[in-house]
C-alpha cells in the first residue's frame, strides 16, 4: 500500500440487486481524487463502504489512518446551534475545554463560519452555511482521509463558489486526501487531480482520468466523453482504462474533432 492512503480491492455490494459489481480504486497522499457516474449508480454506497460505514458482499477496504465524512444531507441536530453541533464529535471522544474550543474556532473559521454563524441554530443558517458547518464538523476531528458526498448539491451559485474555494485553501495548506462523489462537474473538475468514472448499476470502473495538465475546458470535455461513452452501453462490461505515459488515445476521440 506505499504510496496508498486508501485502497478500495474489487469491492462487490448487494441489497435486494447487486449494486457494486467489482469496484477497484485508490487513493493516494495529498490528492483530490473525484468519482462520477450515473445517478443510482451506486456511488454513495461506494463512500459509505470507504467510511467504513457499510461492510462490501465481497472485496476489501485498506485505510491509513482516521476517515472523515460529510453526507450530502447536513444532518445537524436542529436543537443545537452550529458550535455544538460542529463539537459534539469531539465531546463523544472525550475532547473537552481549551482543546475543543480551539479546534471548533480554527476549522470554523478555515471552512468560513463566523462567530455570529455559529450562534445560529440550522433552521435560521443558509444550506451554504449548514454544509460549512457539516464540514467543521467533520475536520475537527482531524481525519487523514475526507470523503464528501455530493457536497455542492442544493447550493445556489454563490455558496458554491464559497464552498470551493474553502475546500481549495484546505488543501493547499493541509494536503487533506480527499474523496469527491458528485454529478456537478463544473464544481468537481477544477478540484480533481484524478477521477474514476463509473458504469451505471451494478457499478464497476468504466476508467480512470488523470486530469493533470487539463484546463478546464478539456477536463469537462474529457470526462463528459467518458460519461456518454457508457450511457451508450459502449463502457458497461469493459475493464477500466489506465492511460500511461505516452498514451495519447485520452486527449483526441472523434466526437470533439473539428
Amino acid at each position: 500500500m506505499a504510496g496508498v492512503i486508501l485502497e478500495v480491492s474489487s469491492v462487490y455490494k448487494t441489497f435486494s440487486e447487486p449494486v457494486l459489481a467489482g469496484i477497484s480504486l485508490e487513493l493516494r497522499p495529498g490528492e483530490v481524487l473525484g468519482v462520477v457516474g450515473p445517478n443510482g449508480c451506486g456511488k454513495t454506497t461506494l463512500l459509505r463502504i470507504m467510511a467504513g460505514l457499510e461492510e462490501p458482499d465481497g472485496g476489501s477496504v485498506r485505510r491509513e489512518g482516521k476517515v472523515g465524512i460529510v453526507f450530502q444531507e447536513d444532518r445537524l441536530l436542529p436543537w443545537k446551534t452550529l458550535w455544538e453541533n460542529i463539537a459534539l464529535g469531539l465531546k463523544y471522544r472525550g475532547i473537552r475545554g481549551e482543546e475543543l474550543v480551539r479546534r471548533v474556532r480554527e476549522y470554523s473559521r478555515m471552512v468560513g463560519l463566523s462567530d455570529s454563524d455559529l450562534s445560529l441554530h440550522p433552521r435560521k443558517a443558509s444550506g451554504g452555511t449548514r454544509r460549512k458547518a457539516a464540514l467543521a464538523r467533520a475536520l475537527v476531528l482531524e481525519p487523514d482521509i475526507l470523503l464528501l458526498d455530493e457536497p455542492f448539491t442544493g447550493l445556489d451559485v454563490r455558496a458554491r463558489s464559497s464552498l470551493r474555494e474553502a475546500l481549495r485553501w484546505i488543501w493547499d495548506e493541509y494536503g487533506l486526501s480527499t474523496v469527491i462523489v458528485s454529478h456537478q462537474l463544473e464544481e468537481l473538475l477544477p478540484l480533481a487531480d484524478r477521477v474514476y468514472v463509473l458504469t451505471p448499476k451494478p457499478a464497476r470502473v468504466s476508467e480512470e482520468i488523470d486530469l493533470g495538465g487539463m484546463d478546464l475546458e478539456r477536463r469537462l470535455e474529457r470526462v463528459k466523453e467518458a460519461l456518454l461513452h457508457i450511457l451508450s452501453g459502449a463502457g458497461v462490461g469493459r475493464p477500466p482504462h489506465r492511460p500511461q505515459d505516452g498514451d495519447k488515445s485520452h486527449h483526441d476521440h472523434p466526437q470533439y474533432e473539428g
